[in-house]
């Protein structure tokens, strides 16, 4: 039986990753055990050909053309148009002052 510390340096990924597949439940055979300091996630050893590390990409399930269409569709929102706030005002005001201009 292996700790979760020592599956995660075994696998080659973080502790934390491993922590997220316990709690997913994507690790077969693996328990928790109450012990005197704490409860303690036991693994066996078998696991450790049993799980692969997920490669990085696109979800499985989603395409690249649903990506794409997102995107698309992304770009054709509308944009809310933003407010000029009034220290922006000031400053404009204050470079047409000092350009010679007048200030209203």
């Amino acid at each position: 039986m292996l700790t979760a510390r020592t599956f995660a340096k075994e696998k080659g990924v973080s502790y934390t990753t491993i922590m997220a597949w316990l709690k997913d439940g994507l690790i077969p055979g693996a328990a928790q055990e109450e012990t005197p300091m704490g409860m303690v996630w036991q693994i066996p050893a078998s696991s450790l050909e049993k799980v692969e590390r997920r490669k990085p990409g696109p979800k499985p399930g989603t395409s690249v053309t649903d990506n794409a269409d997102q995107s698309a569709t992304d770009e054709a929102a509308p944009t809310t148009k933003r407010r000029t706030s009034k220290k922006t005002v000031l400053k404009k005001a204050l470079k047409k002052i000092g350009k010679g201009g007048a200030a209203k």
